[in-house]
């Protein structure tokens, strides 16, 4: 699952992750990556559209313990730790054991980022907050980078192993016609 996949070149990597879940806050959101690929591999792709806005959970309408992994990539740079919180306990529910989030934040606990949050162009989310947050709901935090930048990627992994059903990928490789 990719949530805001943007014009990131992500997608790209992601798609022998077959399903591969496109997660956005609005269907147009969503276009600029889909429109990347056939009109036979868009029929694939399962596209959703979450309102973050409501009390209810966000992502009901996506199967539990169903990802290996989830990404969102500047995503959560501007989301107050309140959202942020709501979509990591949910986004728990949605992995399989073993399954990973990676993802991207504002770390107000670097300088820079602080400049971003005062200048109201990303949240203000303490890195000590969000393990915090992370751990209390049960993630363990797997890997951290930051190079002095004001986002920080964090991997979380539910606890357990992962495993799968699946006997094989699909044998075929969708490419462009010329």
């Amino acid at each position: 699952m990719i949530i805001r996949p943007g014009l990131e070149k992500w997608i790209e990597h992601l798609v022998p992750l077959d399903p591969l879940y496109v997660v956005d806050t609005d269907a147009k959101l969503l276009e600029p990556s889909v429109k990347k690929f056939t009109e036979e591999y868009q029929k694939r792709l399962r596209q959703y559209v979450i309102d973050d806005l409501q009390r209810t959970a966000f992502l009901g309408q996506l199967p539990d313990n169903q990802f290996g992994v989830c990404l969102a990539y500047n995503f959560f740079n501007f989301k107050p730790i309140p959202v942020i919180e709501r979509y990591l306990t949910e986004i728990f529910a949605k992995l399989k054991p073993g399954g990973k989030l990676m993802m991207t934040f504002n770390d107000c606990d670097n300088e820079k980022a602080v400049r971003l949050a005062e200048s109201y162009y990303a949240c203000y989310t303490p890195g000590r907050m969000v393990k915090e947050i992370a751990t209390r709901i049960g993630y363990e935090i797997y890997f951290i980078w930051n190079d002095n930048v004001p986002s920080t990627w964090i991997e979380l992994q539910k606890p357990g192993t992962l495993t799968s059903l699946r006997g094989g990928q699909a044998l075929a490789k969708i490419v462009h016609k010329t």
